[in-house]
């Protein structure tokens, strides 16, 4: 599937996790941005998957940039004829910038959309995650959560109505934006304990991602 827009049904849920939501800003509209950017990305993704299927990426990586060095080299010796007067201005000169930008293109987005994704890392799916959770604290949430507790270990409360929870189970207004955010986007549920760990992978600084989705939205952009 893909995502396109925020049914009203997916809204009012996502919504009804904060009693607070800051003016002035288009919560629902910011969270299908980043739905969308996130399909962007994973379709130039599948370009590559597709392109690749059945190949050894490395080697094919090595082909290209062996190509382009020969360009390089071929440009460089070029130049040095027409310095020697062996290649003057009536001398029909070679059109060699198209294929040399073929060639460096073709290495600037294999390193962009394959070289980042060795072994399990996706770091389409972290920077989906890190803006959620920034879009969160933009609209004055904290990253935190509440794991339920043995019944025996509950502090005394007034009495509420509970949800029925398993010891451990991870909670909270955040667990729940998330969890209804993400049901949105990757049309898949997740589980609370997957919810909390997405969570504490991000409590920190943001980590230094290469721009993938910053790329999908300029080629959109652009596009459009």
């Amino acid at each position: 599937m893909t995502f396109t827009a925020l049914s009203n049904a997916q809204w009012e849920a996502i919504r009804s996790t904060r009693t607070n939501w800051p003016n002035g800003i288009d919560y629902r509209r910011e969270i299908e941005r980043i739905g969308q950017d996130y399909w962007d990305a994973q379709a130039a993704r599948e370009i590559w998957v597709k392109r690749l299927q059945g190949k050894q990426p490395a080697k094919q990586r090595e082909k290209i940039h062996k190509a382009w060095i020969s360009s390089q080299q071929l440009r460089t010796a070029l130049a040095a004829l027409g310095n020697d007067g062996l290649l003057d201005d009536d001398f029909p000169y070679p059109d060699l910038e198209s294929p040399e930008n073929r060639l460096e293109a073709w290495l600037s987005e294999y390193d962009l959309w394959v070289r980042p994704f060795a072994g399990k890392s996706n770091p389409i799916q972290a920077e989906l995650e890190w803006r959620l959770l920034a879009l969160w604290k933009k609209a004055g949430g904290k990253l935190v959560f509440t794991r339920e507790q043995e019944p025996g270990m509950r502090r005394p409360t007034k009495p509420v109505r509970r949800l029925l929870r398993e010891p451990g189970t991870p909670y909270g207004p955040l667990i729940d934006f998330l969890t209804h955010t993400l049901h949105a986007i990757l049309g898949r549920s997740l589980t609370p304990s997957g919810i909390a760990g997405i969570i504490d992978r991000h409590r920190g600084r943001r980590p230094p991602h290469d721009p993938f989705l910053m790329y999908a939205m300029r080629v959109r952009i652009i596009g459009s």
